[in-house]
C-alpha cells in the first residue's frame, strides 16, 4: 500500500511531466533508470509502482558523470555545488542552480508570509555560507524579497555568553535561525528578555520529538517552532508549524512525496521516497525521481504527522553520523575489525549530545589510533568536525578496545548484529 503527498494536483502533474522530460533528455542516470517503463504521464500512481526499479540512493549521487544533468557538467549555467556529508565514507556535492533557489522560496513561502515578513530581525546560527541551511534560508528570503534582516552570528559566540549576549542586545531579534542542540541550549542560558521577543525558531535537520519541542517552548513563551524537513539532495521538501497548543501536519509544496508500507517493526511509519518538481523552463541542479533517502513518516488519517530521520544515523547538534561511513573507515583499515556506538540523544535531560565510538583493533594496539579515526571521521563528514569541535554543541569520543571487549557491558541480540546503543533505552 501506498500514499502520494504533496505536488499532486494536475499542475503539479503537469511540471513533473516536464521534470521527467527534461531530465531523460539530459541525464544519462534516468535516461538508463526509465527505459522501457512506458507511459503517456508520469503520474503519483506510476510514481509509487516504479519505486523498486526506478530511484535514487544516497549512494547514487556520487556518479556526478551520471546524475548530473548535461548543462551542468558542461557549466552552461551558473550552480553553486553545496558540500553535503556523505555516507561512505566521502563528502556528496551537489549543484544548486538560481531555479533551485526560487523552488525553495515557493516552499517556505506560507510560514515566512505569515511568521517571518513583518519586518522580523533573525539571528542565524547556521554555518556560514556556502552550507545548504545556510544558502536555502538566505536565498529563499532575498528571492521572495521578504521584509526581514537576516544576522549572521558566529558559532563561536555560542561558547562566549559574553559575547553572545553583547551581538544580540545589539541586533534586538525576534527569530532565531538554528540546529534543534542550539535552540534549546540557548534557551537555557539567555536572558528572560531576550527570550521573550523571539516568536519565531526555525529548526531543521534533526527528528524533534514532542518532548523536547515541548520543552524549548516552555524556554521561548511567545514562539511558535518552525520545523523543516529538508537534504542539500531536495533542499526543504517539507515543514510543519508546532505551537504550545497544536502541531500541524507536514506540508510538501514542490515535491511529490510516496509513503510506502515498511514490515511490521514500523508498522505505524511508511517509507518515504522523494521526487521534485520543477516548474516549466526551470533547470535543477540535480534531477530526482524516487529518492530512497531512508526516513520513515508517521501518517495519521492520510496525513504525515512526524518523520523520523534517525536511521542507521545518529545526530550530533544535527551534523549526521552515517552508519555506512565508519564501516567504510573501520572495515578499510588494517588494524580494526568492528566497531559500535554508544548515543546519548539530545533531551531536556541532555543538551549536548555525544557519540562514544569504541573500535575494536585486532592484537596490538595501534599508537594513535583514537586520532586517526577522529580525523577519518572529520575528513568524510565536515558537519561533525564543524559541531563537535568548533561550536563545541556535541561531543564525540572515541575508544580503541580489543576485540572481545567491544560488546562489555552492552545487551546482546541473537541473530542480530547492532551498532548503535541509545543510552536510557538500550543501555
Amino acid at each position: 500500500m501506498y500514499l502520494a503527498v504533496g505536488r499532486i494536483d494536475k499542475e503539479g502533474i503537469e511540471d513533473l511531466n516536464y521534470t521527467l522530460e527534461t531530465a531523460l533528455k539530459t541525464t544519462p542516470f534516468w535516461k538508463e533508470k526509465f527505459e522501457g517503463v512506458e507511459f503517456d504521464t508520469l503520474t503519483p500512481e506510476a510514481l509509487a509502482s516504479l519505486t523498486d526499479r526506478v530511484y535514487i540512493t544516497p549512494h547514487d549521487i556520487y556518479k556526478r558523470d551520471k546524475v548530473w544533468p548535461d548543462y551542468i557538467r558542461e557549466r552552461r549555467v551558473f550552480y553553486t555545488v553545496m558540500r553535503t556529508s556523505g555516507t561512505t565514507g566521502k563528502p556528496k556535492r551537489v549543484p544548486y542552480t538560481v531555479d533551485d533557489r526560487f523552488r525553495t522560496a515557493r516552499q517556505v513561502e506560507p510560514w515566512i508570509r505569515e511568521y517571518m515578513d513583518k519586518g522580523d530581525i533573525i539571528a542565524s546560527f547556521f554555518p556560514p555560507l556556502p552550507s545548504s541551511s545556510g544558502m536555502f534560508a538566505f536565498g529563499a528570503f532575498e528571492a521572495l524579497k521578504a521584509k526581514s534582516a537576516y544576522y549572521q552570528i558566529p558559532i563561536q559566540y555560542l561558547m562566549n555568553r559574553n559575547l553572545l549576549l553583547k551581538e544580540l542586545r545589539d541586533i534586538k531579534p525576534t527569530a532565531l535561525f538554528c540546529l534543534l542542540a542550539t535552540a534549546y541550549n540557548l534557551g537555557l542560558i539567555l536572558p528572560d528578555d531576550i527570550r521573550a521577543d523571539i516568536q519565531t525558531i526555525v529548526v531543521g535537520a534533526e527528528t524533534l520529538t514532542p518532548e523536547l519541542a515541548k520543552a524549548t517552548l516552555e524556554l521561548f513563551e511567545n514562539a511558535v517552532i518552525i520545523d523543516n524537513y529538508g537534504s542539500t539532495e531536495d533542499d526543504l521538501t517539507g515543514y510543519r508549524i508546532i505551537t504550545k497548543k497544536k502541531t500541524t501536519r507536514f506540508y510538501f509544496r514542490d515535491s511529490i512525496v510516496i509513503l510506502k508500507d515498511t514490515d511490521d517493526v514500523y508498522k505505524e511509519y511508511k517509507r518515504m521516497y522523494i521526487t521534485k518538481v520543477m516548474k516549466d523552463g526551470e533547470l535543477t541542479g540535480l534531477p530526482l525521481f524516487n529518492y530512497d533517502i531512508g526516513d520513515l513518516a508517521k501518517v495519521v488519517d492520510g496525513e504525515v504527522k512526524n518523520i523520523i530521520r534517525v536511521k542507521d544515523v545518529v545526530t550530533l547538534a544535527g551534523a549526521k553520523l552515517h552508519i555506512d561511513q565508519l564501516m567504510e573507515i573501520v572495515y578499510n583499515h588494517p588494524d580494526l575489525m568492528d566497531f559500535v556506538i554508544i548515543y546519548h540523544p539530545l533531551s531536556p535531560a541532555n543538551p549536548r549530545p555525544k557519540a562514544v565510538i569504541r573500535v575494536a583493533y585486532r592484537e596490538k594496539k595501534p599508537a594513535g589510533i583514537e586520532d586517526e579515526v577522529r580525523e577519518l571521521i572529520y575528513e568524510a563528514n565536515n558537519p561533525v568536525r564543524y559541531e563537535v569541535e568548533e561550536s563545541k554543541q556535541a561531543e564525540l569520543i572515541i575508544e580503541a578496545v580489543p576485540m572481545e571487549e567491544l560488546r562489555k557491558d552492552l545487551p546482546q541480540r541473537p541473530g542480530k548484529t547492532k551498532r548503535i546503543y541509545i543510552a536510557g533505552r538500550d543501555v
